[in-house]
């Protein structure tokens, strides 16, 4: 069965890497899937703020962090943020 994250594998492979395992562990193991959703997750935010030219936070450079300087930025929505924010904290 092709994965949902098929899509990813041109530009992003990491990403598409990361979301295929999750799909694989989603049934069998789920904490396993939920960890890789969470790198998912900090690869798109660290891809997001190499994009857009953002320079990542000098001290205490953690995801939670990284996010805020991506919403301080106007680059995710609060609504962005909040699944970012629930994913990081599963």
């Amino acid at each position: 069965m092709k994965s949902n994250y098929a899509f990813l594998n041109d530009r992003f492979p990491e990403l598409a890497i990361l979301g295929s395992l999750a799909e694989d562990y989603l049934h069998t193991d789920s904490n396993t899937c939920l960890i890789k959703l969470g790198l998912f997750g900090e690869t798109m935010v660290n891809l997001m703020l190499d994009f857009d030219n953002v320079t990542p936070p000098e001290l205490e450079n953690t995801h939670a962090n990284r996010l805020k300087v991506l919403k301080r930025e106007g680059l995710i929505s609060p609504e962005i943020d909040d699944i970012f924010y629930t994913l990081r904290k599963a």
